[in-house]
């Protein structure tokens, strides 16, 4: 795990990372409208701070639990097994530490959406042998919902 913190991604890592940025974009846009309110868009300042704290919690911290600590060998078993905690935690952090979450924390098309956020980091940290393009995968994702999107919780 120490080495995927210790990997910067190289260029081609980085352009697959934004691919599936992408991909990920369309599919929540398509699925998850009623998972964000346009009308609740934070201010500028907000949207940075959400940035800045999203980059560590979740982003950071998730990504080196549920990719850097679960995924011991490139093998599909580790990254079901990393996908499935992944998604799970969510559901169990909305009953521990977000109670507000919970309408959308157990929303099946936010636990789709969860499973291919979670499948597309895997994708990236097995692809690049680095824990950053996952982080920013994930960290992307979250400031456009929480810090654009107005999410709803």
């Amino acid at each position: 795990m120490l080495d995927a913190l210790k990997r910067l991604p190289t260029f081609s890592d980085v352009l697959q990372s934004l691919g599936l940025v992408c991909l990920f974009a369309l599919v929540a846009a398509l699925f998850g409208r009623h998972l964000v309110d346009l009308s609740q868009m934070p201010v500028f300042a907000d949207v940075v701070r959400i940035a800045a704290i999203a980059f560590v919690i979740p982003a950071l911290a998730e990504e080196v639990v549920f990719r850097g600590l679960v995924i011991r060998r490139w093998t599909l078993w580790y990254e079901i097994a990393s996908v499935t905690l992944y998604v799970v935690w969510h559901p169990i952090e909305a009953l521990t530490f977000f109670p507000s979450a919970r309408p959308v924390f157990f929303d099946p098309v936010f636990l789709l959406l969860v499973t291919l956020l979670g499948v597309l980091c895997t994708t990236a940290y097995f692809r690049s042998r680095s824990i950053w393009p996952s982080v920013i995968i994930h960290w992307l994702a979250v400031v456009a919902w929480k810090g654009l999107g107005g999410a709803i919780f």
